[in-house]
């Protein structure tokens, strides 16, 4: 079934196809106009690097006994001039070098930057498709429906597209695997792809709080709220320590959000859930993924991107979601005196009891959730609402 519809991008990334010839599948998380999120699977894009022979302008004719040495490399698929390009010492003959997988880039510079001049071979393929495309985050796409989901539009749903098995054989044929937790699956060519104006997007936002045991570190309770296109809806979980855990991964899979907040997520509550997924887990990857399988990808044992992981630079990736810790953006954008959340809520709302932090004393929160269980689990649910007013 063919389908077009407008979409903004959230997140992307590539998946490498095997075999020959070489492929490589650029994966587009969006969620569109009407509401639906989508997972766009884009074929056609080939990974490569730019070359020029380094210092002054010289002919192509020099470049001959290189290319040919270039073309022997086991990475390299195709080698086409580009002709004459800027540079700071002249216009220089370029020429762009094709490679097997987008992984093969940084490698291939590594061993040729001394023999040539090489750019383009810095750029994160998903981008690269932004880039050689022309493309903003706001796009049209024209495609094949691979899956269509409950949430889906009626009109994208037949006997093919909802059944499960069959739409799992075809993503895998287009480079895609396992059933996305998205509503839609969509595969493209790159002329199915075109910039379209900018629109309102209706994300659909998760904002979650743990509650920890001072004493064990183990998660007493949690709480979460989805807005979906303004629409809130409040999910408390108490019980076992893995009960809550799974609850919360089992809401994210099936709410499917496009952006994960909290108060200050990124430095507490993210780490809170990788260190008890690995205490309670052990090496069990499913098992560890039932309790914060967060990733936007199919739950299954070869896939590598199911976990939330911190990166560098300190920065949390979840990857088809965006992580988005209110608690850095009131720090940057307000620079309150103080950084907790009870403090930045009273500053942006003095006057709204409602929207300040409820009388529980988290410096004693094994005693207070022996105490009065309720009233903490309130606390928790308030402190999940908070974000989403600050954002």
């Amino acid at each position: 079934m063919q389908w077009e519809e407008e979409m903004c991008i959230i997140s992307g990334d590539n998946r490498a196809v095997e075999g020959k010839p070489h492929r490589t599948t650029v994966e587009l998380w969006c969620r569109t106009r009407t509401g639906h999120s989508v997972t766009l699977l884009v074929e056609g894009l080939r990974p490569y690097m730019v070359v020029a022979l380094p210092g002054r302008p010289k002919p192509a004719s020099e470049a001959t006994s290189g290319l040919d040495f270039l073309k022997g490399m086991d990475e390299v698929v195709a080698i086409t001039p580009l002709g004459d390009k800027w540079t700071p010492l002249g216009d220089k003959p370029h020429w762009r070098v094709e490679v097997t997988q987008p992984y093969a880039v940084p490698r291939m510079r590594k061993r040729i930057e001394d023999s040539w001049e090489v750019t383009s071979a810095d750029i994160l393929f998903f981008q690269r498709l932004l880039l050689d495309c022309d493309l903003g985050p706001h796009i049209l796409a024209r495609g094949e429906v691979l899956w269509a989901g409950a949430r889906a539009p009626a009109e994208a749903r037949d006997e093919v597209t909802t059944d499960r098995a069959t739409a799992a054989g075809r993503i895998a044929e287009v480079g895609g695997v396992g059933l996305y937790p998205t509503d839609m699956v969509v595969t493209c060519a790159l002329d199915g792809l075109s910039k379209t104006e900018p629109f309102r997007t209706p994300f659909v936002t998760f904002s979650f709080d743990l509650e920890t045991s001072i004493q064990s570190n183990r998660i007493l309770c949690a709480a979460a709220v989805v807005d979906r296109g303004g629409e809130r809806t409040e999910h408390t979980f108490k019980g076992e320590e893995g009960d809550i855990m799974e609850g919360l991964t089992k809401l994210i899979r099936s709410e499917d959000p496009d952006i994960i907040t909290g108060y200050n997520i990124d430095n507490f509550d993210l780490p809170r859930m990788e260190e008890r997924a690995g205490v309670l887990a052990g090496r069990s990857k499913m098992e560890a993924a039932s309790l914060n399988g967060w990733g936007r990808v199919p739950m299954l044992q070869s896939e590598n991107r199911l976990f939330p992981k911190r990166q560098q630079n300190r920065v949390w990736r979840i990857p088809g979601r965006i992580p988005l810790d209110a608690w850095w953006q009131a720090r940057q954008t307000l620079r309150p005196q103080r950084e907790t959340l009870k403090y930045v809520s009273k500053l942006l709302w003095p006057e709204d009891e409602d929207k300040h932090k409820l009388d529980i004393d988290a410096s004693q929160m094994d005693r207070e959730w022996a105490e009065r269980p309720e009233e903490v689990l309130e606390y928790c649910v308030r402190d999940t609402v908070l974000p989403l007013d600050i954002l």
